[in-house]
């Protein structure tokens, strides 16, 4: 990726975490980032929507590459992962000043019902998010309850870890 597509996407990112996707237009970008022009910006995207698209795949491939790991990681209890993955979300959050919820959650809440392209994205990202939670689920059943539904819970884990009050699971 080019030096300046990524400038464009960090100051993107940046002001959406503070603002809101709404509430940032092109040419906020094209300041805090330090572009020349409009065209500067549009040879790298061809809209804000794509902008906005970019930015939520990366942050959650970044997310995917710290938190992910964590629910993946055989070497430790399963329940363990699960809190380690929610405390490494709420102390990522913490480290960039982000309160009541990541910039993800915040993006996806905000976009959701308001485009149709990144409903579509916001829900694959959380499918697999829910998918990666049900199988560490799948292997804690042992020392849960019997009829606990794994499916349930992964889909309400993503929606809790980027709500307003992230906590530890209780064991």
């Amino acid at each position: 990726m080019s030096n300046r597509r990524t400038q464009i996407l960090d100051a993107a990112a940046q002001l959406i975490a503070q603002r809101g996707y709404s509430q940032t237009s092109v040419d906020d970008v094209i300041r805090h980032s330090g572009l020349s022009g409009k065209s500067h910006f549009y040879h790298y995207f061809k809209s804000k929507e794509e902008l906005g698209y970019e930015v939520l795949n990366r942050q959650f491939e970044r997310f995917a590459e710290r938190g992910l790991a964590i629910l993946r990681e055989p070497m430790i209890d399963p329940l363990d992962r699960l809190a380690l993955f929610i405390d490494s979300l709420v102390a990522s959050q913490a480290e960039r000043g982000w309160r009541g919820g990541s910039t993800f959650g915040s993006l996806a809440s905000e976009l959701a019902d308001a485009h149709e392209g990144f409903r579509t994205r916001i829900e694959t990202v959380f499918e697999r998010w829910a998918s990666q939670i049900q199988s560490l689920l799948w292997e804690a059943r042992p020392r849960m309850v019997e009829d606990v539904d794994t499916g349930r819970m992964a889909r309400f884990a993503p929606a809790r870890v980027n709500g307003s009050a992230a906590r530890r699971p209780v064991r």
